[in-house]
């Protein structure tokens, strides 16, 4: 049964299952991104920021580190630590190391007698290199290294995400665009080759003038050929970040194509749906965000961010 479930967990959350591989690279990386939706890949300061657009490590802080941990549905668990730094005259660099375990299940022989179990899990390194083409427009880079492993059994592939960032401050508005996981398999579980799930988004970032709110937009899965220009067109996701003081914020999102994905028989609910809270003290941020997959469950994650 928990087989079962695992695997109907990664069909819904994926909409090209089984002509993909490392879906887990879509999962969202910090508790305050998510919060949001994955919208906010226009205008953030979060050391993480980079992961979704290669082009903002440029707008985290200096030497900044943050620590994350996902609580997945069943007992699926995820760790994350990503850090950000800036050394002179050569441009912003950005460290990700992330990893997903799905959990310990029964292994059986042909006959269904167990004799032992096996588990599942995968791994992804991100370096990042991020500088300016000119005033308030950056551009990155990033190479990933990603590695996933069944029982005995492993894959691995290079992967590469590009990005631009172009920042209008006197106007509070940025734009962001990113393509992500370009790149090939090196080696593969059974010999099938399959592509990683490439994705191109475009985003937009305002902070409104006379509300403590910054409002973010992005389209996602643009460069999914399994998708119609009517479906891209429905993938998009919205988030408001309300900045209620220096030391707290208050977050909302919404995901269009999780909702659509979620739903279970006719129903809809809160499938797609997204909050969280930002707090800062003594030198320390602290994030937290849930996510609804409505009668499948929810997401919890939890950030911590420092300076070093």
């Amino acid at each position: 049964m928990k087989i079962f479930s695992f695997v109907v967990i990664l069909a819904a959350t994926s909409p090209v299952f089984g002509q993909t591989a490392y879906e887990f690279l879509n999962l969202d990386v910090s508790a305050r991104e998510a919060a949001l939706a994955g919208s906010a890949m226009a205008r953030i300061d979060d050391p993480t920021a980079f992961y979704y657009n290669p082009a903002l490590s440029v707008s985290s802080k200096n030497r900044a580190v943050t620590f994350g941990f996902l609580k997945h549905v069943l007992d699926i668990n995820a760790g994350y630590a990503f850090s950000t730094f800036q050394i002179p005259k050569a441009g912003y660099f950005g460290v990700g190391l992330g990893y997903i375990n799905y959990g310990k299940f029964p292994a059986t022989d042909e006959l269904g007698n167990q004799y032992g179990t096996f588990s599942a899990g995968d791994a992804v390194l991100t370096l990042n290199y991020s500088n300016y083409l000119a005033q308030d427009f950056s551009y990155g880079i990033s190479l990933k290294g990603i590695y996933s492993s069944i029982s005995s059994y492993t894959s691995s592939a290079l992967g590469m995400d590009v990005g631009l960032y172009y920042n209008f401050p006197a106007d509070l508005f940025g734009v962001g665009f990113s393509i992500l996981n370009i790149g090939k398999q090196l080696s593969s579980y059974g010999g099938f080759t399959e592509n990683l799930p490439l994705d191109v988004r475009i985003g937009f970032s305002k902070q409104l003038e006379h509300l403590p709110l910054v409002l973010n937009v992005a389209f996602q899965r643009l460069g999914d050929s399994n998708l119609s220009l009517s479906q891209k067109l429905r993938s998009f996701v919205v988030g408001g970040e309300f900045l209620l003081s220096d030391n707290f914020n208050l977050r909302v999102g919404y995901d269009n194509l999780e909702h659509t994905q979620m739903k279970v028989g006719l129903s809809s609910g809160l499938e797609g749906l997204s909050f969280g809270v930002g707090l800062k003290f003594y030198g320390y941020g602290f994030d937290y965000s849930y996510t609804s997959w409505g009668k499948i469950g929810a997401l919890n994650r939890v950030n911590l961010t420092t300076a070093f």
